[in-house]
């Protein structure tokens, strides 16, 4: 027996020493026609093949070895090669080989592979050209056809058990999507391919500058059929992409940036777990079902003045839809929670929920100059819909907040309804309780055009006129205070206000309440200050009211009117100022950039008239049909700086008139003293002569007043 062992062992030994030999001289022929062999190889693949050394081997299996393999690019595409490895292994079948003469490749192996996909504009593939033109592809088709057709047990179309990548890299360049993706450290194996049905593919590589393996694929692709389609490749398996650092995508995806608004900076880490299912290719995307891990997400947005920061959510989404549970991220010092529900992805049809507990409006707009106060919006909650449908977007939202301050304003109860079609913003409806008052408001903006145009009606309740005026110009000079009850109905167009003031057009109906006129005293400065220096009101009337003469500011219970606004200015031919001891009644104008020009009357009241009348006879000038003092005067210039003037003819006539009463009554009409009487009974009789002195006497005053006041 051991004998036996013995001879069976030198047996093998002999047949190992014969196998060896055999293979040596085997390589040595290859090798001495490796000229030929490769010719042969590059006329079937229509590419130019580069190899070091070719050689056969056992391991795997009997087959062929091309250590420093490479294959040329289409030349349309790149003068790069297109595959090159270290080396190439295929390895046969051999029992198909032998007995049925069917070539069957067992095992298809690169070791350490470099491979460059290119897509270009038209969607064509750089690998699709191998095997020639799609011309003679077709020609080398139907001449095989008719040599199987005569050849009795012809072999059956190549078949690849497996294709094994080792330790690999891929580099994807897509000129129709601007993407330049590479992957390292790819392992990649490929079952059974065949075009009657679909190959099974395993695949695990490093991927946006990952320094391991972070991208793993398993799944099947096909059935490719006889004439493959890429752009319409069936496809159905699992996708995982461990957390990685979107600073890494956007570098190695530049072409992601062309789909996302401009200037936005993201940060952050996203991962993936996604089924696929469905058909990829031009123009073609899966289904996916899956889930989108976002970890310390941040965005610099344009719009707003502080970043959006420390996103933690996990997204859902199957093929049509997509969910994003409640979320709490910040944007600058405002926490905020978002919800939001795609019923559909194409055209995008989402919901949305929207809450915070204060929100910083300066984190929205940046802080804001001369405000004293800072902006906050509390217990802000809002929800809505979105639809973007052919690039075209649709909106609608409603929003409350119980309170916040905005402008040095304190405000409560916002309630807001806004929608956004057609390039149209409209407010359907906006109410708050704001400036002491309460404001309601509706309107919108128009962007179809390139000067946008909008229209705005708004219902003012028991505002603070001065709060009003500080929100929307807080650096202006204040002229007037008191709570305002104002309809205004305005139309207008422009994208600044200086644009937007000249087109303004509308009308307003106003009523300001318990205010005052700011740093002017109409009455002190009507009649108490008349030119010359003289003084209507004595001061005795003027101690007996002081809050009509000694004010600094002319109180009033009630301002009112009507204005059409148009031409940058609002015009009025009513306004009344009416309090207790005095009313006006004017019509002018007032400009947006603070021109003015009225002309009005000021009339006191009857007790107040009869007061100054019974101390000051030369008032009496001064009196209406209805026994009330009355002063015309103009107001024009620029506020602040424009003052109230008399009208200097109309004073001028009513001192006259008031002078020569008091002056008649004096030499003629008036009662007589005693002594008066006396002398005049003791005087010789008149020769006419000192009545035509006394008459010259008149003359000189009316002739003095006349020179006074500039009348002839």
């Amino acid at each position: 027996m051991r004998k036996l062992f013995i001879v069976a062992g030198a047996i093998i030994a002999v047949m190992l020493v014969v196998t060896v030999l055999a293979l040596a001289n085997l390589n040595s022929l290859i090798n001495r026609n490796k000229d030929y062999l490769l010719a042969r190889a590059q006329e079937s693949m229509g590419r130019t093949m580069t190899v070091g050394e070719i050689g056969l081997t056992l391991w795997g299996g009997i087959g062929v070895r091309l250590k420093q393999f490479s294959l040329s690019d289409d030349p349309a595409f790149s003068n790069e090669p297109f595959v090159r490895a270290a080396d190439l292994q295929v390895n046969m079948k051999l029992v198909p080989l032998l007995l049925r003469r069917e070539l069957e490749i067992r095992n298809m192996v690169l070791h350490r592979p470099v491979i460059n996909v290119f897509r270009d504009k038209s969607g064509q593939l750089n690998f699709a050209s191998i095997g020639g033109s799609e011309k003679e592809k077709k020609e080398k088709t139907e001449k095989e056809k008719k040599q199987r057709a005569g050849e009795r047990g012809a072999p059956p179309p190549l078949a690849v058990s497996l294709v094994d990548v080792d330790d690999g890299e891929i580099h994807y360049q897509d000129a129709a999507e601007g993407i330049d993706f590479h992957a390292t450290k790819l392992d990649f194996k490929i079952k059974d391919i065949n075009f009657e049905r679909p190959i099974e593919m395993d695949l695990k590589a490093a991927v946006l500058d990952a320094p391991k393996q972070n991208f793993r694929l398993k799944g099947r692709v096909g059935p490719l059929g006889p004439k493959t389609d890429f752009n319409d490749l069936p496809v159905e398996g699992d996708i995982e992409l461990d957390t990685i650092a979107l600073e890494n995508l956007e570098k190695t995806l530049p072409g992601v940036s062309k789909k996302l608004p401009k200037d936005l900076a993201l940060a952050g880490s996203i991962g993936v777990k996604s089924r696929v299912t469905g058909r990829v290719g031009k123009n073609v995307l899966p289904d996916l079902d899956g889930t989108l891990n976002l970890a310390g997400i941040s965005a610099r947005v344009p719009a707003l003045a502080q970043p959006v920061k420390d996103i933690n959510a996990k997204i859902n989404f199957t093929a049509k839809t997509a969910e994003l549970p409640e979320t709490t991220f910040k944007i600058g010092s405002s926490q905020l929670r978002l919800a939001v529900k795609a019923t559909s992805l194409s055209p995008t049809n989402m919901s949305y929920r929207l809450s915070s507990p204060q929100l910083n409006l300066s984190d929205i707009k940046g802080l804001s100059k001369d405000r004293k106060k800072p902006e906050v919006v509390k217990d802000l909650k809002g929800e809505g819909t979105l639809l973007v449908k052919d690039g075209a977007v649709t909106s609608r939202g409603n929003f409350t907040s119980s309170g916040g301050t905005i402008a040095d304003s304190d405000f409560k109860n916002i309630q807001t309804s806004v929608s956004f079609a057609e390039r149209i913003a409209t407010i359907e409806s906006f109410s708050a309780d704001a400036f002491s008052g309460n404001v309601k408001a509706k309107g919108h903006y128009d962007m179809r055009e390139a000067t946008p145009r909008f229209a705005l009606t708004a219902n003012v309740k028991a505002v603070d006129v001065a709060a009003l005026s500080n929100a929307i110009s807080p650096s202006a000079p204040k002229n007037l205070r008191g709570f305002l009850d104002m309809d205004l109905d305005v139309t207008g167009a422009g994208k600044s206000w200086d644009a937007i003031q000249d087109a303004l057009k509308g009308q307003a109906k106003m009523e300001v309440k318990n205010g005052a006129l700011l740093d002017v005293n109409l009455a002190e400065s009507m009649f108490s200050n008349v030119p010359g220096g003289m003084s209507i009101v004595p001061n005795d009337i003027r101690k007996k009211y002081p809050e009509v003469f000694s004010a600094k500011d002319t109180e009033f219970k009630q301002m009112k009117g009507t204005a059409v606004i148009a031409d940058g200015r609002a015009r009025t031919d009513n306004l009344v100022v009416s309090a207790a001891e005095f009313y006006t009644l004017g019509k002018g104008w007032v400009a947006f950039n603070r021109k003015v020009d009225f002309s009005a009357v000021l009339t006191f009241s009857q007790p107040l008239s009869r007061d100054i009348v019974n101390k000051a006879n030369q008032a009496k000038g001064f009196l209406n049909d209805q026994g009330q003092l009355e002063m015309p005067f103009t107001l024009s210039g620029k506020l602040p700086g424009a003052k109230p003037k008399p009208d200097m003819n109309y004073v001028a006539r009513a001192m006259q008139k008031g002078f020569l009463g008091q002056t008649f009554g004096d030499i003629g009409g008036g009662k007589k003293s005693k002594k008066s009487s006396d002398a005049d009974e003791n005087a010789p009789p008149d020769d006419g002569k000192k009545k035509k002195k006394k008459n010259n006497t008149k003359d000189e005053i009316i002739k003095g007043l006349q020179g006074f006041f500039g009348n002839k």
